[in-house]
């Protein structure tokens, strides 16, 4: 003969669900530091790796090898390139010149820069009204992994800041990604100055925010 299933009281019920929330907050909680965490060594290796002598092993590709002359220095002119533009025209960061620019070369794969679009998108008036003038560029065959275009990528975490004028986004050329990123970085941004000098390098905008902010309100200026 079966035996009568046991009625769960609503005490118990609450208990279980009490002992269960606490786990569900620590989960939160370690996924919010974990991601803070990679994202703090990302610019780490960023900034070291790009100031650390790379060793060359095997053969290079042309625009490497024809950029090794190219100094991406802080303190110095940045070097020109060429991007294309979501919409197909072509243009060159030396156009901006008289304007303070983030130049930011990514990955459409990268959680980094998902999360640091978002936040350069929840602070967008304020660095259009610095005249800080953002491009936002696919690093060369999105350093080999599949992932969706830049126009993708935009709508998909820019929101209502796509499209503007003052946020250009579109293709690096492979010239300019080996210029400013020959490590292959998936995230990495430099701002520049309205006189054209490079002034930061650096990854995670939604971890460096405050650096981008300052520049917005002085340093870009000079």
């Amino acid at each position: 003969m079966a035996q009568p299933k046991k009625k769960t009281s609503p005490k118990s019920v609450k208990r279980r669900s009490a002992k269960r929330q606490p786990s569900e907050r620590r989960s939160r909680r370690l996924l919010y530091y974990g991601g803070g965490l990679l994202a703090l060594v990302l610019i780490a290796f960023v900034v070291y790796g790009l100031i650390t002598p790379k060793s060359s092993t095997g053969s290079t590709s042309d625009a490497a090898s024809a950029n090794k002359t190219v100094a991406v220095k802080m303190g110095s002119l940045a070097p020109d390139m060429t991007f294309t533009t979501v919409d197909g025209t072509e243009r060159r960061l030396s156009e901006f010149r008289g304007r303070p620019v983030m130049l930011w070369l990514f990955a459409s794969w990268c959680p980094t820069c998902q999360a640091g679009t978002i936040a350069v998108a929840g602070k967008f008036d304020q660095l259009r009204q610095a005249g800080v003038q953002i491009i936002q560029l696919l690093l060369y065959n999105n350093l080999g992994y599949a992932g969706p275009s830049a126009e993708e990528f935009a709508k998909r975490y820019a929101g209502s800041t796509y499209p503007s004028p003052g946020w250009l986004w579109g293709d690096a050329s492979q010239a300019g990604s080996y210029m400013y990123d020959p490590k292959g970085y998936p995230d990495i941004y430099f701002l520049i100055s309205k006189d054209g000098v490079l002034q930061t390098m650096s990854s995670a905008p939604n971890v460096t925010m405050k650096q981008i902010l300052a520049f917005a309100q002085g340093a870009g200026n000079k």
